[in-house]
């Protein structure tokens, strides 16, 4: 059964959430107590929601850490199954 439903990058939300406090990406990661370049990279879509960040997703009030995880997870299994469709 193939799903054309693809789910959020969980970096979007986070994006959003970040823009929601008025934030740069600096100041939240400082308060995320992750680097700037790795929060970035999530925010670009470009890396995962960590269980670690995740955590102090959480810590921040901004939902419950099994949320994000289990939001990365989604995202990660749609773009599978994707790109094996891609390669079929």
């Amino acid at each position: 059964m193939t799903d054309m439903y693809e789910p959020a990058h969980p970096g979007e939300i986070v994006r959003e959430a970040i823009d929601a406090e008025g934030w740069s990406v600096t100041e939240a990661a400082a308060r995320l107590g992750v680097a700037r370049v790795t929060l970035q990279r999530v925010v670009n879509a470009r890396a995962g929601v960590s269980p670690r960040l995740a955590i102090a997703l959480e810590k921040l009030g901004w939902s419950d850490a099994g949320h994000w995880v289990r939001m990365q997870g989604a995202y990660d299994l749609a773009r599978a199954r994707r790109d094996l469709n891609d390669v079929a």
